[in-house]
């Protein structure tokens, strides 16, 4: 969501892609792991990732996808040297890492999982759930699942449990051991569409890619990553199909939500939006096919709304913007102006515009973070004018006043950074939202 670029701060904090410190071999009794040392990864909602992308002019068929397109030839797999554990366990709500004990040693992971370099992959282990303050919220966390050497990368998208797919799909997985860079592919239809690769990183710390091209065509959708080595080559096969990295779009939908990053999803720092425990989509009873983008201002909804809304033909479209233009010194005024062109622009297409207020701020705790910029002292200023002219429609939500405090501010227990509400934030919007759905349909 925000464009500024994030700083070397002293603990490790899980901005995205990070998924674990790159112990650079294998654990040993005799190892000692400083993960404090370790540099800082970049927060997934700041949008500044700068990823190598590369969509696929020409279309390749999946059974030959794992062919060198230039010369057609079976590509061989590179073997990793290390005997790897993998880990897999549950998101904890507002956990910013997890702390793995094992072999005597400690290290962190800022995804629900890890592949570690063992010796031994029958060691001890533990998992710990750790807060921001650095407390442990929960210990002894149960392993979903363990794989010893796995050969292909977990993927740990959610389309599964999701409505509707989004229509900017975030790609996420648990980082390969070893692994430079990434190779993503979108199939549809059994036809590889997309192909992006991650820039190289000098840590193992890429676990998320944000597809900025919009998912718009009707059909059925896969996802898949492989790891790829210095010299671009698999060090893995790639990832296995199912249910959770696979969706459909299908247009005439009749519930739809146009936004920023509180809209597109994600939380506690580091989880993405292809989790839905932060998105208030999943909040809602009804349906909501979520059409968010995170780093939107109200200028940029505007611009894409033709491309972006119109294809789905929704009865109702629930708005939500407003936090990037008064983070950004964007006046007021000028939010609405570009508000008032959505609201035409749904009238004349048969859709009815309900805004939702948009979120405050809480500087404190954007201070206390210490990677997001801190925003002009007079943003409640516009805050207020945005809110006022919303609560002036013939269709709104106030969502604002469910997440504001005595100050203004954003609740500080609805915020780990101070700019995006976590999982119990998301859910006052989802349901605020239900609310009203629940009104208008049972008026029709």
């Amino acid at each position: 969501m925000l464009k500024t670029l994030p700083i070397i701060i002293a603990i490790v904090l899980c901005f995205s892609n990070l998924g674990f410190i790159n112990l650079g071999g294998r654990i040993t009794d005799d190892d000692s792991i400083n993960v404090a040392d370790a540099h800082a990864p970049r927060n997934h909602l700041t949008q500044d990732k700068e990823v190598k992308t590369a969509v696929i002019g020409e279309v390749y068929n999946f059974e030959d996808a794992t062919d060198t397109p230039a010369q057609d030839i079976q590509e061989e797999i590179i073997p990793r040297e290390q005997n790897i554990l993998r880990l897999y366990w549950d998101i904890i709500p507002n956990a910013v890492k997890y702390e793995i004990f094992i072999a005597g040693n400690s290290l962190f992971a800022f995804t629900n999982g890890i592949e570690i370099p063992v010796d031994n992959v029958n060691a001890k282990f533990q998992v710990n759930a750790i807060s921001l303050e650095g407390t442990t919220i929960q210990n002894k966390l149960p392993i979903v699942t363990l794989d010893t050497n796995p050969t292909a990368p977990l993927t740990t998208t959610e389309f599964d449990k999701m409505d509707y797919p989004p229509i900017y799909p975030v790609y996420s997985w648990i980082p390969t051991s070893g692994a430079n860079h990434y190779e993503i592919e979108l199939i549809k239809d059994g036809k590889i569409i997309r192909r992006y690769f991650t820039n190289a990183q000098t840590q193992d710390d890429d676990f998320d890619l944000y597809d900025k091209v919009p998912v718009l065509d009707e059909g059925e959708y896969f996802w898949r990553v492989r790891g790829l080595n210095q010299e671009n080559q698999p060090i893995t096969k790639w990832s296995t199909k199912n249910a959770a990295n696979s969706f459909e779009v299908k247009h005439q939908v009749r519930f739809c939500a146009l936004g920023d990053s509180i809209t597109h999803g994600g939380g506690s720092i580091s989880v993405p939006p292809s989790t839905v425990m932060y998105n208030w989509e999943t909040y809602c009873a009804i349906p909501v096919k979520n059409l968010g983008r995170s780093g939107d201002t109200t200028a940029e909804m505007l611009a894409r709304f033709d491309n972006d809304v119109l294809p789905f033909r929704p009865e109702v479209l629930f708005i939500m913007a407003g936090v990037n233009d008064y983070r950004a010194n964007i006046l007021g005024a000028e939010s609405v102006e570009s508000l008032e062109i959505i609201r035409d622009k749904c009238e004349r297409n048969g859709i009815k515009p309900v805004f939702l207020t948009p979120t405050p701020l809480n500087p404190m705790q954007i201070q206390k973070i210490g990677f997001i910029e801190l925003p002009p002292e007079d943003w409640q200023e516009h805050q207020r004018f945005i809110c006022n002219w919303i609560r002036d429609q013939e269709f709104f939500i106030d969502v604002n006043e469910k997440l504001t405090d005595a100050d203004g501010n954003l609740i500080d227990s609805l915020s780990i950074d101070g700019l995006h509400p976590d999982a119990e934030g998301k859910k006052i919007i989802g349901e605020a939202v239900a609310d009203w759905l629940d009104k208008y349909l049972n008026l029709k």
